[in-house]
């Protein structure tokens, strides 16, 4: 096994904090209706598809992440009640807001989105993802363990079979819910710890790896705007997928030196996932992101790219500062050193020194 070093990659921290924008700037594009507002074969909708094309990956960069970075440190299976305990401190809250004011009506899926969203998959990734955590340290035994010919070649076979098969050749057979699956984080977190292990790309110029992400998502773009085709946009696409693992490349080789950088990295990195958890809540989707955005069509390219990456961006930049407040809050409460005694616990268990009252 290579030796992986454990000084702080804040280029890959960074690399977290823009694909959480880009999700943003996905969701201000559908959910918030820029994207379908802008007119078909006007500049808006040409400028609209390709800031949906390169946001598309946002996923698939956040899974390669978790790989990346998991890859050759000990899992603490106390990260996944950390998420847990996230979500249901958001979805509690608005919901004794909305509902206990009466904003919104008290009904079954209001109350089982508030108090049990994991189970009831509203935060898909969410969902997925705690339920990937089970399997993280035997992932991460493989990706360490794997030669270089067996971790090419499945990559290779993800790429074939997964991403290509089902977009070009239109068959179920390999289908994974278009990337809404737990199947789907798993292969993306194995090729993140291989892109980290094998150091993927390390000599080849990052001018090149962004003119690669370059043409994927020119491929992609002409395919939907010319040929009207969506085979393309999925996060199982290849050139996606292509796209998204250069992104990580090039990331995680920027050298981060200036202080106020590294502190901005550090103090708001750790809040891009409550930015997903606060504004895709069952009651702020659908009171405040449905089509709050059809608005910024139809006053100019300038106007129309200016008020979707604006507000993309304010809405990431207020809920990182709430989910900053959110982690100050859990440390005074001492929820971190309640889980670290958790992980302590597991480790005796591990080593049959715990007991079971």
């Amino acid at each position: 096994m290579e030796a992986v070093s454990n000084e702080r990659n804040y280029g890959v921290d960074l690399f977290r904090i823009v694909s959480m924008l880009m999700v943003v700037t996905l969701h201000v594009l559908n959910r918030g209706g820029a994207l379908g507002a802008a007119a078909k074969g006007s500049a808006e909708y040409y400028a609209g598809w390709a800031l949906e094309i390169i946001c598309y990956g946002a996923v698939d960069c956040y899974a390669l992440i978790s790989g990346y970075v998991c890859y050759g440190r000990r899992h603490k299976y106390s990260r996944a009640l950390y998420v847990w305990a996230q979500v249901f401190f958001y979805t509690a809250l608005a919901g004794a807001i909305f509902l206990g004011t009466g904003m919104w009506e008290a009904t079954g899926e209001a109350v089982a989105y508030s108090f049990s969203p994991i189970f009831h998959n509203h935060y898909w990734y969410i969902t997925s993802y705690i339920g990937m955590t089970f399997f993280i340290p035997f992932m991460n035994r493989a990706a360490e363990s794997v030669s270089g010919r067996d971790a090419a070649i499945f990559t290779g076979a993800s790429v074939l079979l997964f991403m290509t098969v089902p977009r070009f050749f239109g068959t179920s057979a390999f289908t994974l819910s278009s990337g809404y699956s737990m199947i789907w984080l798993i292969i993306l977190y194995m090729i993140g710890a291989f892109i980290r292990r094998f150091r993927i790309g390390e000599g080849v110029p990052r001018l090149e790896i962004l003119l690669l992400c370059l043409c994927s998502w020119a491929a992609t773009w002409a395919a939907r705007v010319f040929l009207n085709s969506d085979t393309l946009v999925n996060y199982i696409s290849p050139t996606i997928f292509i796209a998204s693992a250069g992104l990580l490349i090039v990331f995680s080789r920027l050298r981060i030196k200036n202080r106020v950088s590294i502190w901005l990295i550090k103090t708001f990195s750790p809040a891009t996932l409550g930015v997903y958890i606060i504004h895709v809540n069952y009651f702020i989707w659908r009171l405040y992101m449905l089509n709050f955005a059809v608005g910024f069509a139809g006053g100019g390219l300038l106007r129309y790219l200016g008020l979707t990456l604006g507000s993309a961006l304010s809405i990431y930049a207020v809920l990182s500062v709430v989910d900053v407040c959110r982690i100050k809050l859990f440390e005074l409460c001492r929820i971190p050193r309640a889980l670290a005694a958790f992980d302590r616990w597991i480790d005796r268990l591990g080593d049959g020194k715990a007991s079971v009252e």
